[in-house]
């Protein structure tokens, strides 16, 4: 027994010193390549700096950062304030969890190390390696009292973490759900309820019911347009690219001749002209493709692509707009969309459905979801098929975890060796190994594998998530943070653990059943060893490769020169930058959080490295999010409270397997004492789910007001309006009771009129005539201007002058606001959104530049000024510390800007995009032969928009863009 358990430590150890040095060595090779080609590579590591990326908005964009690694103390030493404007309210509490887990790693260092190593070390079994410092090596029981009461202590403080960062998420949620910018949002004023039956389902019983709201729209069945819109797509793209390979394929003829001086023979002694698609590629020799469903070669009919496109595109426009103009009248979906004029109407609204509309009579209600974030393919589900889908998709990964089970298994028992060559014969010859070569492959083989396999999985998770019945993309994220936590919980620690632990003392058991439960409580401990070459893994590959952005290296050095052909093409190249997916980020972190809080107890040398991973995952994501990747959908931070809550499946697992541990090896005083602390775990669980979740995307309406400037009013902190949230449920239902009338009279809005025939479309278009493409596109650069332009949206600014830290009139600052000048606002300002005369516009600039350049932009953190007695204190009382003024005031001050939609825009944004989708914009490269003139004109024929604008071939004969597509338009905050 002896002799295996030291050839089975030194194993771990050689693994352990195999594993850092390649894992080192790659690292600095990674951080070296970084270093050296960031200064020349400008888009692949610091796209968001660039100017002319243009999906990257004002407030989004950042100032370069010094060269070098003193980027690290550059953003290191950033305030909240400008983390939430650039890298968005979702990146910055992704940012704040991976640092707080970090630096809880790091504190339960200085907790534990000083009593429990010497506990472990001391006059134990004296096991060699890393085991002496584990649980494993301790021989008398007495001394198990330690670790019971050190986890005690261990877990109250990760308890208490958490409940501190749910009180702080839901009071910046509340913050900024009532700053300028949130509370003038499409989304934050429409409440969507799905799987309505019954009477519910009817427009007029929901206008009954919810009288206040300014528009309510149903979802249509849309399906015949949504197929004629797809095809439409496809067609224009078959087009786009089959126009721009023959002009690239003339203008290379033509580049060809001209260097041959074969020009002459070309045209034909002048009897071709120059400026014909037919002189260089006769009709015979254009691009063809095959009709039918199935594209399967020498199946279907061959068709001209150029002809058969411009034909079949100008049909399906027909075919498109006759649906669009009658989109209303197919048939009703259970979906409705309740859109109001205020934030606090729609947040009264959402508060109180369930108790007026009964939980039966619908599905989910949700507040906060963008019309670009709805599944509009999952809207038209009933409440069954929703729950039979979504039965079906878990079972699917519930036997996918099962199956997945198996490779993951042959991983965890290749990290044991020493079972391995003693045990299976073909595998003797690892005996005669270098104990090197052996280390490298138990100490990184298994922990890249187990990388790669779990990498595999998100992809099936999204997948089930969609066909499970999401309604929103937020949805989606979250189906897949909650599988794919599940997915890494069961693979990399549940049976990772039981295989490597395991495998080393099944023969042993079998000679000796009667001395199981001490070689498991034994062995055990010992399964941490993987885990630290994992971390390794964790903390030193995988953080220096996302930095040195290998696979965004190659795609646009190599790969995108070759595959991109068209303007379009290459414009999306150079301006789409990657998006952060949190619900496949967030499990990455949270399974290493799983891993450090099971083993903190029982093998405290882990926090060691599961520190180091952790910090250098958070500088490289601190980059990362800040200067390479985009905004992907507002989530509003939804995926960072379900992040805190599932630390709570690490502390029940750690003290699971200390419960284990201790039957195992017959301690049962510790036993008894650490049983004690389960329950109390399962009821603060439970207390935080009621506490903290209803307020999550319920804001009191208290707040509201108060951000409005009204008097006499507190935000709630005691419990954050939970209450208050309550009571407006019950007033609300009581209100509709007494209502004799079923509803009050109010203004019908334009899409009642229209839908009445009261008005004709044409009466609500503005007499203002439309700018052209170009007009449109100057406005939305334009840094003179106060007001910026995007899509549908207006973004509004109050005029100041230029850098002036003072309000030109009385300032708009809620009383909250504090230490902040106050002036008098002149008559003639308007005020927009659903901000009143009082409300918190706060400080703004007329330049949108000043939003990113000046530091007054960006507040100071709540703690920065206080004392570290004063922040002691505040740390136990979070309602002390994070006080609903304070957290607004310190708000990026891009928050205090507001959109303004077209009313013609609000009255279908909240439908299929289908309804809306415009007419498309075949965009070609100009050249000087007049050959895209030529087929600008051939399309108009057809009614169909090619344009060349904005493109230019190149000496080489290779298209560039000067510019933005023809159908490009900034997305607006919505």
């Amino acid at each position: 027994m002896s002799d295996s358990s030291g050839s089975s430590s030194a194993s771990s150890t050689s693994a352990f010193v195999s594993s850092l040095i390649f894992n080192g060595i790659i690292a600095g090779i990674f951080i070296s390549l970084f270093m050296a080609f960031r200064p020349k590579n400008t888009r692949v590591y610091e796209p968001r700096t660039l100017p002319d990326v243009q999906t990257v908005t004002e407030e989004e964009r950042l100032q370069s950062a010094p060269q070098g690694m003193a980027w690290i103390p550059y953003l290191i030493y950033k305030p909240h304030s400008y983390l939430m404007q650039h890298a968005s309210l979702d990146g910055y509490f992704f940012l704040r969890y991976v640092g707080l887990v970090a630096s809880l790693s790091v504190f339960t260092c200085f907790l534990l190390f000083p009593i429990l190593l010497p506990v472990n070390a001391t006059n134990g079994n004296n096991y060699p390696g890393f085991d002496l410092l584990s649980f494993a090596n301790v021989t008398n029981h007495n001394r198990f009292y330690a670790h019971v009461f050190l986890s005690w202590l261990f877990f109250g403080l990760l308890i208490y973490v958490i409940y501190k960062e749910l009180y702080y998420y839901v009071m910046v949620r509340h913050a900024v759900q009532t700053s300028p910018l949130y509370d003038s949002m499409l989304s934050s004023r429409t409440v969507i309820v799905t799987e309505l039956s019954g009477s519910s389902a009817q427009p007029g019983e929901m206008e009954m019911r919810f009288p206040k709201a300014s528009n309510i729209l149903f979802a249509h069945n849309q399906s015949e347009l949504i197929d004629l819109v797809k095809d439409r797509s496809k067609s224009s793209m078959k087009l786009e690219n089959a126009i721009n390979k023959v002009i690239k394929k003339s203008v290379k003829m033509r580049i060809k001749a001209e260097k041959k001086d074969t020009l002459n023979e070309l045209y034909n002694g002048g009897t071709k002209p120059e400026d014909d698609l037919e002189t260089y590629i006769p009709h015979g020799k254009r691009p063809t493709h095959r009709l039918g469903k199935y594209k399967l070669p020498f199946l279907g009919t061959k068709v001209d692509t150029l002809d058969y496109s411009r034909e079949h595109i100008s049909e399906l426009n027909e075919k498109i707009h006759e649906q669009q103009n009658d989109w209303n009248s197919r048939d009703t979906l259970p979906v409705c969309f309740l859109e109001f004029d205020t934030q606090l109407e729609a947040q009264r609204c959402f508060q109180s459905l369930e108790s007026i509309m009964g939980s039966k009579s619908f599905g989910k209600r949700m507040i906060g979801v963008a019309p670009d974030d709805v599944n509009w393919e999952n809207v038209n589900f009933t409440k069954n098929k929703r729950r039979a889908l979504k039965t079906a998709a878990n079972t699917f990964l519930t036997l996918l975890i099962i199956f997945w089970a198996i490779p993951v298994a042959v991983v965890g028992c290749i990290s044991n060796v020493t079972f391995l060559e003693d045990n299976v014969f073909f595998l003797n010859f690892l005996r005669n190994v270098p104990r090197v070569i052996l280390g490298l492959i138990t100490g990184i083989v298994p922990s890249l594998a187990l990388s790669i396999l779990m990498s595999l999985v998100p992809v099936f998770i999204k997948k089930a998530g969609t066909l499970s019945g999401s309604i929103s993309s937020q949805e989606t994220e979250s189906y897949c943070q909650a599988w794919y936590y599940a997915f890494q919980v069961v693979q990399v620690f549940l049976i990772t653990t039981a295989t490597s632990s395991a495998s080393s003392t099944v023969v042993a058991i079998i000679n000796d059943p009667s001395s199981a439960m001490v070689l498991l409580a034994q062995n055990l401990p010992k399964a941490s060893n993987f885990y630290i070459s994992y971390f390794l893994v964790q903390g030193l590959l995988i953080p220096t490769g996302a930095l040195f952005q290998v696979a965004n290296l190659i795609l646009s050095k190599v790969l995108g020169r070759v595959l991109d052909s068209t303007p379009r093409q290459k414009w999306n190249r150079y301006n789409t930058l990657s998006k952060p997916s949190w619900g496949v980020i967030y499990p990455v972190i949270e399974i290493l959080v799983c891993i450090w809080v099971c083993y903190a107890i029982i093998a405290p040398l882990v926090l060691i490295f599961s520190s180091m991973a952790l910090c250098f995952m958070y500088l490289a994501y601190l980059y990362n999010i800040n200067f390479v990747m985009g905004f992907s959908f507002d989530s509003r931070g939804r995926n960072y409270p379900r992040a805190l809550f599932q630390i709570f499946v690490g502390i029940y697992l750690s003290e699971v397997c200390l419960l284990g541990l201790f039957i195992m090896g017959k301690a049962w005083g510790p036993l008894v004492l650490e049983a004690i602390i389960i329950p109390l775990t399962v009821l603060a669980h439970l207390y935080f789910k009621r506490r903290f979740i209803p307020l999550f995307d319920a804001v009191p309406l208290s707040a509201l007001r108060l951000a409005r400037g009204a008097k006499g009013l507190e935000y709630p902190h005691k419990d954050q309006g939970l209450k208050e949230i309550a009571e407006v449920s019950k007033e609300a239902k009581k209100a509709f009771d007494d209502n004799e009338t079923g509803g009050v009279l109010r203004p019908a809005t334009s899409a009642e009129l229209k839908k009445a025939h009261l008005i004709n479309d044409v009466d609500t278009v503005s007499e203002k005539p439309a700018k052209s493409y170009s007009e449109n596109r100057r406005s939305s650069t334009d840094s003179d201007g106060a007001d910026t332009k995007r899509g549908s949206a207006i973004v509004k600014k109050t005029t100041l002058t230029s850098g002036s830290d003072s309000v030109q009139g009385k300032s708009t600052f809620a009383p909250d606001v504090k230490n902040l000048p106050r002036e008098h606002i002149g008559e003639n300002v308007l005020h927009v959104g659903a901000i009143e005369e009082n409300a918190d516009a706060g400080k703004v600039y007329a330049d949108p530049r000043a939003i990113v350049t000046t530091p007054q932009s960006f507040p100071s953190n709540i703690n920065k000024s206080e004392h570290f007695k004063q922040r002691v204190i505040n740390f136990f009382s979070p309602s002390m510390n994070y006080p609903f003024g304070t957290v607004r005031t310190r708000l990026p001050l891009v928050y205090n800007t507001v959109v303004e939609y077209d009313d013609e825009f609000t009255e279908t944004a909240y439908t299929d995009p289908s309804v809306s989708e415009k007419d498309p914009k075949i965009w070609i490269c100009h050249d000087e032969l007049g050959l895209s003139k030529q087929q600008i004109q051939e399309a108009s024929a057809k009614n169909i928009d090619v344009i060349d604008d904005f493109t230019k071939f190149d000496e080489k004969g290779n298209c560039e863009f000067l510019f933005n597509p023809p159908d490009y338009e900034l997305p607006a905050k919505k």
